[in-house]
């Protein structure tokens, strides 16, 4: 039978193998957190005093589990980089941000930062949002970040790419520490003997203007509701028979779209 929702060998090789090998070295070079993301935790830890629980599906190597006023609890289907968030003393595990080892109607605040455009489907980006949405409780707030496919046309944006086409292979340099060193169950594309680095080719989805809200109330649509009061699906928010979210802001960030929304209603 199959599983729209089993993971594809593109992800498995170019996703969850690659980020497995590289992680030493992503953990040295993307260390530090994105402000926006960041204030959006400190206003989750301020209105939800004194100890808010936040959920980071797809934590990566723990940059944004470090806030000391709440109760950050990430997961990552990463092996490796969940071990470097236990050795910094963070509480994370082993999992699948499509289907996430948490309880639904839990957490003030969850967070989804650079993991939906490694989903390769469409079927899988609406698993992970509906996930994000139903970790929340009712009045939880989520926050979603995912590459732009418009990089460089916006003011102020830094180290902007051109990408040919919304499906892409994105790049990766990792520097040996020695020309014997192996690495494991990944294939990197080439070698550049001068910079003594193997070359990974990431799979990435970069989403265009508009389209990752969109496909946040289609999740949510999607979702069986609890308690839900009937109202008319206008603006931002999506209600009646179905999850209820609003969409507080859409904007642009560090090279991706984002959604900031809170969650109205019990989903499950």
């Amino acid at each position: 039978v199959y599983n729209k929702l089993a993971c594809p060998q593109l992800e498995v090789r170019h996703v969850h193998k690659l980020y497995d090998a590289i992680a030493p070295q992503w953990d040295r070079t993307r260390y530090k957190g994105w402000p926006r993301v960041d204030d959006f935790i400190t206003s989750v830890c301020r209105s939800n005093a004194p100890s808010p629980l936040i959920a980071d599906l797809g934590c990566g190597n723990g940059k944004y589990m470090h806030h000391n006023n709440g109760l950050v609890i990430g997961c990552d289907i990463s092996l490796q980089l969940v071990k470097i968030c236990r050795i910094k003393g963070f509480d994370a595990q082993v999992g699948d941000a499509l289907n996430a080892p948490y309880r639904s109607n839990a957490f003030d605040a969850a967070i989804s930062i650079a993991v939906l455009h490694h989903l390769s489907t469409k079927t899988r980006r609406l698993a992970a949002l509906r996930e994000l949405i139903r970790v929340l409780r009712p009045g939880g707030r989520g926050l979603v970040y995912a590459w732009a496919f418009e990089q460089g046309e916006m003011n102020g944006d830094k180290g902007a790419r051109k990408f040919p086409a919304q499906d892409v292979f994105v790049p990766f340099h990792f520097r040996l520490q020695s020309h014997s060193q192996q690495m494991d169950g990944v294939q990197a594309a080439s070698f550049v003997k001068d910079k003594n680095s193997l070359v990974f080719q990431r799979y990435c989805h970069v989403y265009k203007r508009g389209e990752l809200q969109s496909l946040l109330i289609e999740a949510a649509k999607s979702m069986k509701s609890e308690n839900v009061e009937d109202g008319d699906i206008a603006g931002n928010q999506c209600t009646s028979s179905t999850a209820t979210i609003r969409v507080e802001e859409t904007y642009y960030d560090m090279s991706n779209w984002c959604v900031r929304f809170q969650k109205v209603s019990s989903a499950r």
